[in-house]
């Protein structure tokens, strides 16, 4: 038996849509919980992506049929994956850009094993740290890191700093900085005594992507584009660092000169009611 640990709206209507349909019906499960990822960027119709992602698959499998126990499988599909498709580090890459041309962060290297791992069966957590997602695994009964930023060593035996860390369940955003985004290197990443983490699903991994993206546009002074992604980000992960983002974007929307009166109302409105729709949902 395998227990995994990961460190861990889709499809808008207009042009394209009859493709879209055809591309879920003929793919994967996988294929279609990508499209979650794929949607930040309008990516969720390209349909060389996707047949690229279910080739990745097909080659695994084949792999699988040749493995005799779990331990050499998994190996087998973490270096093989990051092989084939992750291809250079970059910290806030979108999943189109990981499979278009091999741009990767952890976010990205964590979601693509999330939907391999989900493909072939295995259950898993995603787990979040403040800036940092890996993944946490036990094969007959030994405990083992699978790092997507690392491609040479990422499938590796946990240290006691890291079990002590697991052992300390659900990370505070509110201690965290509103624009500290997710997606830092292995050797970046510092396992701080104290400091916890919080397990969350692929719909919520996604809306991590979506908070990344929000903080780039923030920093370029998009802060009607920021707003939006970060909007979307919280339907698909209603967290404190969100609502943290949030106010600080629409802080910056109402002193902005550079933004209309009548389009800072009209977003004043839209942040009201969406604050006051998340405290209804939240009630229920």
């Amino acid at each position: 038996m395998v227990y995994i640990w990961l460190s861990t709206f889709i499809l808008s209507s207009g042009l394209g849509q009859d493709l879209s349909c055809k591309l879920i019906e003929n793919s994967p499960k996988t294929s279609q919980q990508l499209l979650q990822f794929l949607a930040l960027t309008g990516s969720e119709e390209d349909s060389a992506i996707l047949q690229s992602f279910d080739r990745l698959i097909e080659r695994l499998e084949r792999v699988e049929t040749r493995k005799k126990t779990d331990y050499a499988f998994l190996k087998a599909l973490f270096y093989r994956t990051h092989s084939g498709i992750l291809k250079e580090y970059d910290r806030l890459a979108t999943m189109n850009q990981t499979l278009s041309n091999g741009k990767f962060g952890c976010l990205t290297g964590t979601a693509v094993y999330a939907l391999l791992l989900e493909h072939f069966g295995y259950d898993y957590q995603i787990i979040e740290l403040p800036n940092h997602v890996f993944i946490h695994l036990t094969v007959d009964d030994h405990s083992y890191v699978y790092e997507s930023t690392l491609p040479m060593s990422g499938f590796r035996k946990t240290s006691v700093e890291l079990e002590k860390l697991l052992e300390q369940p659900w990370v505070n955003h509110r201690r965290i900085s509103q624009l500290s985004t997710v997606g830092d290197w292995f050797e970046n990443f510092e396992v701080i005594p104290g400091q916890q983490y919080k397990t969350i699903n692929l719909q919520q991994l996604a809306g991590l992507q979506y908070f990344n993206e929000s903080v780039k546009h923030y920093l370029a002074k998009d802060y009607i584009t920021a707003m939006e992604m970060v909007m979307t980000g919280y339907d698909l992960y209603p967290s404190e660092r969100n609502e943290k983002l949030m106010q600080l974007i629409i802080n910056k929307i109402l002193k902005y000169d550079m933004i209309k009166e009548e389009v800072k109302n009209q977003y004043l409105e839209k942040y009201v009611r969406f604050v006051k729709r998340q405290k209804i949902s939240q009630t229920k």
